[in-house]
């Protein structure tokens, strides 16, 4: 799924149509798409790019896929979870969780839920 979302950025920025973006661009994409990093974070990444003015898309995606830098702090995740586990368990029931995400922001097809629902962890009470 972020594929798809990397994709369509990465086609918005690069409006001449070159197959290449900027590192500013890149700055720009990667803070676009929701990740936080930090100056240090981004100087790791420029250092690739000292003799190369040029990104193309598959070079796009393996930063993409190295970054370390997080889209959500550990606090907001913690908060999100905590939102459906009222008891403070650290479980989820997957019902709850299946009709949270179905309902929930831009809407999920049964389809979209199942694929996401494959890779969970999911106990013996559900």
């Amino acid at each position: 799924m972020d594929n798809i979302r990397y994709k369509e950025a990465f086609l918005l920025i690069d409006e001449e149509n070159s197959g290449f973006i900027t590192i500013n661009d890149l700055h720009f994409l990667i803070r676009a798409l929701g990740y936080t990093p930090t100056n240090n974070d981004l100087e790791k990444i420029d250092i690739e790019f000292i003799n190369n003015q040029n990104i193309d898309y598959l070079w796009f995606i393996d930063i993409m896929s190295k970054l370390s830098c997080t889209k959500y702090s550990y606090e907001q995740i913690e908060n999100a979870f905590f939102t459906f586990d009222h008891d403070r368990y650290g479980l989820i029931h997957i019902e709850t969780f299946k009709t949270a995400m179905m309902n929930m922001g831009e809407p999920l097809s049964e389809n979209e839920m199942c694929e996401m629902m494959k890779d969970l962890p999911v106990d013996e009470d559900g």
